[in-house]
Parts: C-alpha cells; sequence; structure tokens
C-alpha cells in the first residue's frame, strides 16, 4: 500500500476542516429555519444600501450553498469548480459585509477566500479525495 505524503494529508485535513465548517453553517441555518435566518439577513442590511428586495433571496439561497459546497469539499468532488465557486461565494458575502460596513465580517471573509485560494494554488495535492479516484477534479 502507497504511503500518503504529509502534504496530501495536510491538504485533505484542510478541505474537510472547510467542508465541515461550510457544511455546519448551511445545516443549523436550515433546521434553525431558513426564513427566520433570511429574515434575520434582511433586517441586519436594513441600514445599507442594498434593497431588501436583493438581499432577502440570495440570504434564502445561502444555507443551501453551503451545504452543496460543505458536501463536495469534504468528499473532494469536483474539487477545481468547489473552490472557484466558493472563493465566488466568499466574493459575494464579503461585498454584502462592505456595503453595511461590517469589517469583521469582511475580515473573515477574506481569511476563507484565502484558504479557498490556497486549495486551489495547491491542487496537485488532492490525493486523497474521489476526484483523485476518477480523476474528474476539472
Amino acid at each position: 500500500m502507497k504511503q500518503v505524503s504529509d502534504q496530501s494529508l495536510a491538504y485533505a485535513l484542510l478541505r474537510i476542516a472547510l467542508g465541515i465548517n461550510f457544511f455546519g453553517h448551511g445545516f443549523v441555518r436550515v433546521v434553525g429555519g431558513v426564513s427566520k435566518f433570511a429574515d434575520g439577513i434582511t433586517k441586519g442590511f436594513e441600514e445599507s444600501i442594498l434593497p431588501p428586495d436583493l438581499v432577502r433571496p440570495f440570504a434564502l439561497a445561502i444555507p443551501y450553498i453551503e451545504i452543496v459546497i460543505g458536501i463536495f469539499l469534504i468528499l473532494g468532488l469536483f474539487s477545481r469548480w468547489t473552490y472557484i465557486v466558493g472563493a465566488l461565494f466568499m466574493m459575494m458575502l464579503t461585498f454584502g459585509s462592505a456595503m453595511k460596513s461590517d469589517w469583521t465580517a469582511v475580515s473573515m471573509q477574506l481569511t476563507y477566500s484565502i484558504v479557498y485560494s490556497a486549495l486551489l494554488f495547491l491542487r496537485k495535492y488532492n490525493q486523497l479525495s474521489i476526484d483523485s479516484r476518477r480523476a474528474i477534479g476539472e
């Protein structure tokens, strides 16, 4: 049996940790009530320049986006596209947080963006994944 490199193991641990984080965010929001979550987000943007008719539909989609990204990250499935979609999702969240001057959230979202970029950049180490078993990471 071929030994897994430390780099591949570290990569898998980071990818799976990010996946658990995203899945957990989405899961608790769905269980707690997506509409309730969206109401809270919409209320939080009342003082921003973003219109509620734009904020609420996006807020309703957030938990489901998080769950799907989380599952794909955990499994290592469609990794390249998952990292790209995850990074784009973080850009949208960052834009929204900036529009309400929530710089703490912006900083945290930048951290997530860095992790997505690092995973994409180091994807050659994505050996412990469904993609590596099926060669479908593109």
